[in-house]
């Protein structure tokens, strides 16, 4: 159980640091939608989904782990 809270853990530090980067290519003051059409091309070039992205986003901006349910986590 400890490995796993440790895998959840690296898996969320990791989504936040990725939601920083969100957040300078669509900071805060956009919405979903305008974030969405600014983190389309970036999303897939790094190859990642764009939901996951606007997940890590929003957990960049919240702290808020549920941000990330069934997303990335």
């Amino acid at each position: 159980m400890t490995k796993a809270r440790r895998v959840v853990d690296v898996l969320a530090a990791t989504a936040h640091a990725i939601g920083e980067l969100m957040l300078e290519v669509a900071p805060a003051y956009l919405d979903a939608h305008q974030a969405a059409d600014c983190l389309a091309l970036l999303c897939h070039q790094i190859g990642d989904p764009l939901d996951h992205g606007l997940a890590s986003r929003r957990y960049a901006l919240t702290g808020d782990r549920r941000a990330l349910h069934c997303t990335v986590l």
